[in-house]
């Protein structure tokens, strides 16, 4: 720029009126090349927007998978991330409503989270992807010609079961998956029926048992039924697949309300113990499925009493849905991000900033902030806390429409 120097020091000897001039032409100037400027840089990096959705806490298990997958993109990919988890506490169980109730809710919570700004929403909640037809044609109708992508964990969960059981048909002609489920994933079938699909082989369906316990959480009414139901599935060669879908009493509600760890315990005792009842001796899993996302925090009481109760000559092997759903992220991450690979390494001060943005945070429907929080404490004590926020996520209850 020394020429403007020059020119503004030649001015200064000139009247007022033609220094004016010079400092205006100098000005333009200026204003001309930090416009080239701007339209000669690079974009900004393009934000990912990521939203999960369950009916309870339970997908923040999902969200907390998908921000360890999201400090791997932000290594490599010219991008921000958030993430935020959507919990319809105030409606849950969904397990125990109608499929059109679940829908409908299903519907609102994903609306939300794309009314406030999210690229792509996971359904964490098995019970929400049952309905996850109908909640698709709720979006596609709020945004018509638009790309709104929503992920269900159904069809990932069943192919992941399916490669799984193929390593236990591989040794040995029998093998036993053992579903963890909410009542309304057990009644609709749809984890047996798709991987009978997978198959291509015929389903031998039994009716669900009803074995009927006390409430624990008695707000929602004196008793609560855990559902034991068999399937199976009969594979050329002789081989056979035996299903077992297992939907616990109370364990959503006492998760979610805040229980003790010894009512929790005596909780999944009592539900393995049903189970056991009912299948041969020496018939323990191959596979165990958690189904439900809220399960995996009762994991190590799980195994333990699975190993203990349904002890078999081989240690099963367990389905996290969160880290499916993570590389279902990455995936389409990877895809969107194309063409925006970093050209050179960020600074330590650089990531760790991009990775505060990435944690994930929380917007639950109901009034339970203080056990939401508690919660994430216990899974994730080394985490910094997350932010809950509590809103209105929908109802089963119409809207009045207001007056005129």
């Amino acid at each position: 720029m020394r020429w403007m120097d020059k020119a503004l020091e030649a001015g200064a000897r000139f009247p007022l009126r033609l220094r004016r001039l010079v400092f205006a032409t100098a000005t333009s100037a200026l204003v001309a090349l930090s416009a080239f400027a701007q339209v000669v840089a690079p974009p900004a990096a393009s934000p990912l927007r990521v939203a999960t959705f369950d009916s309870g806490f339970g997908g923040y298990l999902t969200a907390k998978s998908i921000e360890v997958t999201a400090a791997s993109l932000l290594q490599h990919y010219d991008t921000t991330i958030t993430i935020r988890h959507y919990g319809d506490t105030k409606n849950l169980p969904y397990g125990e409503k109608t499929p059109g109730q679940i829908a409908t809710l299903g519907s609102a919570g994903v609306l939300r989270a794309f009314e406030q700004g999210a690229d792509m929403v996971f359904i964490a909640c098995n019970t929400a992807s049952t309905q996850y037809d109908r909640i698709r044609q709720a979006v596609d109708a709020a945004y018509p010609g638009q790309v709104k992508p929503v992920v269900s964990i159904i069809d990932a969960s069943a192919t992941e079961a399916k490669r799984l059981l193929d390593l236990s048909l591989a040794q040995r002609s029998t093998a036993t998956f053992l579903i963890m489920a909410t009542p309304a994933t057990v009644r609709a079938m749809v984890y047996p029926r798709q991987l009978a699909r997978l198959y291509a082989a015929p389903l031998v369906e039994e009716a669900p048992k009803a074995f009927t316990q006390p409430r624990w959480y008695t707000a929602n009414g004196p008793t609560i039924d855990s559902l034991i139901q068999k399937s199976a599935i009969n594979l050329p060669g002789g081989r056979h697949i035996e299903v077992i879908q297992l939907a616990p009493a109370n364990w959503v509600e006492l998760i979610e309300h805040g229980a003790d760890a010894k009512l929790k315990r005596e909780a999944v005792q009592r539900d393995l113990g049903l189970l056991a009842k009912q299948l041969p001796k020496a018939a323990g899993p191959d596979v165990v499925g958690y189904f439900c996302t809220h399960y995996p925090i009762f994991d190590d009481t799980i195994r333990a009493e699975v190993a203990l109760q349904l002890p078999s000559p081989r240690p099963p092997t367990y389905i996290s849905q969160g880290q499916l759903m993570a590389r279902i992220f990455q995936g389409m991450a990877e895809a969107r991000l194309q063409g925006r690979e970093r050209k050179a390494p960020l600074a330590a001060g650089q990531l760790q900033a991009l990775l505060g943005t990435a944690r994930a945070n929380i917007t639950i429907s109901g009034q339970n902030g203080p056990v939401t929080r508690q919660l994430a404490k216990t899974m994730f004590p080394n985490d910094p806390p997350p932010l809950v926020t509590e809103e209105d996520l929908g109802s089963l209850t119409p809207t009045a429409p207001a007056p005129r």
